[in-house]
């Protein structure tokens, strides 16, 4: 007879293999999630840069009675990068920030995003206070 009272080490295969699929199950029903947390991030991550040009534009406005004059989009308009932080870029890997000055009735300034990736630009307006609008791969936020 075969001593089947001896004491068991280690895992077998099948209790290895439910463990791996209850992981599996986990990381799946997470993983949705996940890429919204990441897509909100970034989202964030362009509102900051564009919260700076804000600030920025407003700085330059109380300083020298003008606004910032336009520029080519992703091209910090003349005088605008002393307010700017060091090293502010307009362009990143994922969009591109454009200052657009308008002069007129009923808008006079905005920051546009430019993205190829519409969940991005999504995302950002509508984190975005209002007036905004969208036309093609940009987000608009008027500032002015």
């Amino acid at each position: 007879m075969i001593d089947r009272t001896r004491n068991r080490r280690g895992v077998t295969l099948i209790e290895l293999l439910v463990v791996v699929l209850i992981v599996s199950i986990l990381a799946a029903i997470a993983q949705p999630r996940l890429n919204g947390v990441i897509v909100k991030a970034r989202a964030t991550d362009a509102i900051s840069n564009m919260q700076a040009v804000r600030v920025a534009v407003y700085s330059y406005q109380s300083d020298q009675q003008a606004w910032p004059s336009e520029a080519a989009s992703g091209v910090v308009p003349a005088g605008l990068e002393d307010y700017l932080p060091g090293g502010f870029d307009l362009v990143q890997d994922e969009y591109t920030l454009d200052y657009d000055y308008w002069g007129g009735s009923p808008f006079v300034l905005g920051v546009t995003l430019v993205t190829s990736d519409s969940i991005l630009g999504r995302t950002a307006l509508e984190m975005l206070a209002s007036p905004k609008w969208s036309s093609g791969n940009k987000y608009t936020w008027v500032i002015e």
